[in-house]
């Protein structure tokens, strides 16, 4: 497997996470990398008793009440009843010649950008 995209824009991000063909967990988990400064390995080792939906921006928090559903406990970013895996995150990512850390650099680079006045 090629990992050709080490950064994503916002429009990639958009149409990852609107193809419903790929497990919500994972566009869950690739919103919140975007979102976020949180790393990865620390998103994974999350329940769903330590995060509300609420939390985080329209886009997140939507695709986060759908991963949760009606469950209130267990790993929040779930695959059955068992946490999704590092290798699993890395190998979803992969498959669409992504680096999982693209996701996280992009959004903070998109931030970035906001911050300076640009589109």
């Amino acid at each position: 497997m090629t990992i050709t995209v080490e950064n994503i824009t916002l429009t990639q991000l958009e149409e990852l996470l609107a193809d419903e063909s790929t497990p919500v967990v994972h566009r869950a988990l690739w919103a919140l990398l975007w979102e976020s400064e949180v790393r990865v390995h620390d998103l994974l080792t999350l329940e769903v008793t330590e995060v509300g939906a609420g939390e985080f921006g329209e886009r997140a928090g939507a695709l986060l009440a759908e991963l949760i559903g009606g469950r209130t406990a267990g790993p929040l970013f779930a695959v059955g009843e068992r946490a999704l895996t590092w290798e699993q995150a890395v190998r979803a990512a992969g498959e669409r010649k992504i680096a999982i850390h693209a996701f996280r650099t992009g959004g903070k680079a998109h931030r970035r950008a906001l911050g300076s006045g640009e589109e």
